[in-house]
Parts: structure tokens; sequence; C-alpha cells
């Protein structure tokens, strides 16, 4: 019954996708408000005690010389002399990146450790926020929390700067509540320093409490000179409003196809698939190549593959290009799929069902 029931769950899952082609919902259905559109109060302002404060954290990662991988974890607040007396990172000279950890989500665990060797092993200095004592608070209070924790880390990379750290070399990624995280840090640093991080990437920011707040409460293309957005559930834990220079719904942005047979990768699963993806364009920068789109809408349905623009998710990225963009993924690990992405023959959803239904008989 169970393998029955997964089955009709991940065959409702391929059929809500579906190529506009064949459906779009009819005005009397609306459009989906998204998981929380509000939450009352989470605009209110939220501190951190003398006492909890050496419990927010930085971990330096590092791959050495051997390959091997060593990490850190100190207090923000003593962060910026640890690495003043660190010669192995050098902020003038080396690219650096600051990642946010989401809800419930930690460095230690595998997903933040991979974002962080994909970029040491680009020279990178790296720093990944650890916030689980904070992000482990009830939801909306976790939201609040999102601000204070946010200017803490602009404060550190602002005495990054006295350590001749230049904005030119400074990129932010946040995952879910991370990405207001390093949002709120690139807003605290330009107030401090009257300069922008090169570039901040949001993977797939959350949505809940987020939806209905006024823009200064969110991820702006003025955070940083260079702002990207990776979409992948953006009626659940994610949101759908475009926020940056480029913003890429995967798959349409609703939800990403399993890549394990008969299990729908529902609202968790599609959200944090963005954490992988972008693990996955930093290592291999020219694999996932997306294509522009008119509208959120057109990206929802994937009715963007007659369109000839097409840029980069990772990396390489190309800003001179702005807009909304459709990226099609295999749903197998690792999932990128080339130039064989920009073929409508290949968006995933539509040609999963016509291989299950390629017989021209069907008996049970």
């Amino acid at each position: 019954m169970a393998t029955l029931s997964a089955i009709a769950l991940t065959s409702i899952v391929i059929i809500s996708a579906v190529n506009a082609a064949m459906y779009a919902p009819k005005p009397i259905v609306g459009y989906p408000a998204g998981l929380i559109p509000d939450c009352p109060g989470s605009t209110k302002n939220a501190t951190i005690s003398a006492k909890m404060l050496p419990e927010l954290q930085l971990t330096i990662h590092k791959v050495e010389s051997n390959g091997m991988i060593t990490r850190r974890s100190v207090p923000v607040e003593s962060a910026p002399r640890v690495v003043s007396k660190d010669k192995r990172i050098d902020v003038i000279n080396k690219r650096t990146v600051l990642y946010a950890v989401g809800f419930l989500d930690s460095s230690v665990f595998p997903h933040s450790q991979a974002i962080g060797t994909a970029y040491a092993k680009r020279g990178y200095n790296v720093f990944l926020t650890e916030t689980i004592i904070f992000f482990t608070q009830i939801y909306p209070k976790s939201v609040r929390l999102t601000r204070i924790i946010g200017k803490k880390m602009g404060d550190f990379l602002v005495k990054l700067t006295e350590q001749g750290l230049s904005a030119d070399n400074l990129e932010l990624v946040g995952a879910s509540l991370g990405a207001y995280v390093v949002a709120y840090a690139a807003k605290h640093f330009y107030e401090r320093t009257g300069k922008r991080p090169w570039r901040l990437t949001g993977l797939d920011p959350a949505g809940p409490c987020f939806r209905n707040l006024p823009p200064e409460y969110k991820i702006s293309p003025t955070d940083a000179m260079h702002v990207d957005v990776i979409h992948t559930n953006i009626d659940g834990f994610g949101i759908a409003e475009p926020l940056g220079h480029v913003d890429i719904y995967v798959n349409g942005g609703e939800f990403q196809p399993s890549d394990i047979p008969y299990i729908p990768c529902l609202v968790i699963c599609s959200h944090l698939r963005a954490i992988f993806y972008w693990w996955l364009a930093v290592e291999h920068p020219k694999k996932f190549i997306a294509m522009t789109c008119d509208s959120v809408q057109d990206a929802r349905f994937a009715k963007c593959f007659n369109n000839s623009i097409t840029n980069y998710m990772g990396l390489d990225t190309d800003f001179g290009k702005p807009g909304i963009y459709y990226l099609a993924t295999h749903n197998e690990f690792p999932y990128y799929r080339g130039k064989a992405g920009l073929k409508s023959e290949n968006e995933i959803y539509t040609s999963v069902i016509k291989q299950i239904n390629s017989d021209d008989g069907f008996v049970v």
C-alpha cells in the first residue's frame, strides 16, 4: 500500500507541473498565496543577550594543500582577531565568501560543508555561519533574529575591510533564512562603508513571513553590485517574487523532480535542492544553462523554450543579461543538463510522462 501511495503521489506531482500547452489555471482557480504570507509581529526587534552572543559563530572552512579539510568555529565577535592572526587567510589578494545557513541548519551538515569546500577549492577565503542555536527558535521568532544576526555578520565584514578586504572581492551566499542574513549583512556593510559587496546569491530565500513584507525587509538588487536568486520551491518554503538582477526558476520554481524513483520531491526536498544545485554549479560553472522568460508565470509552466537568450547558473552568471530565467535540470544527481536542457523535449515532467505512456496499449 505504501508503494502504491507513493506512486500515486509521484504521478500527482508530475502531472501538476506539465507544460502549460496542456494546462492553464482558470481564473476561478486564482493563484497561490504561498505558505504563511503574513506573520504579524515579524518586523519587531530582536536582540541577542551578552550571555548568548558567544554562541553566534563563524566557521572558517579550508582545504589544505594536501587536500584535507580543516574547520574552526569561533564567536563572530572574536572572528576578526582570529582572521588577522591566521597567515593562511588572505583577505587582500583572495576572494572571500560568507555563506549563511538557514532555519534548523548548521555549518556542520554535509550540504553546508560541500558549499564551503567547493569555494575553498577555488581559492576563496570561506566563512560559514553557525546559527543553529538561534534558528531553532520557533520560526516566526527566528525570522526576527535574521536582522540582528545579519548586522553582526555585517560588522564582521566591516572589520575585515580594516585588514584589507575589498568590497570587490566579497561575495555573500545564503540559503532560506540565511539569504536574508546575508542581505541584512550587505545592507549594514553598505551603511558602514558606503560600498556594496561584489555579489549576493540567495538560494531559495524563505517565503513564509516574508512574502508581504515591504522591500526593505527583503533581498534587493541594491544589496550588492550583482544579485542573483535561485528559486526551487516558490509557493512553499521559498518565495515567488523576483528579488535580484537575475532570478532563476529551476524547473519552474514550484517543485523539483525526485532523483529517487516513486518518492516525490515535495516542500522540504525542493527547498533544500537549491543548495545542492548551487554546490554543483560552483563546481561546474557552465553546466547549468538557463533561458530567459517573460514572466514568473511563464517559468512556472516552462513556456520559455523559444527564447534565445541564455545564462549560466553559478559563478559564470552574466549579469549583463538581467531578468527572469527558467532552468531545466535532470531528475538525477548531478542534475545539470548542459545545452540539452535548452530543448523543450527534455523538459523533465513532460519527458517523464511520455516515457511512462510510451506504450500504445496498457493492460492491468
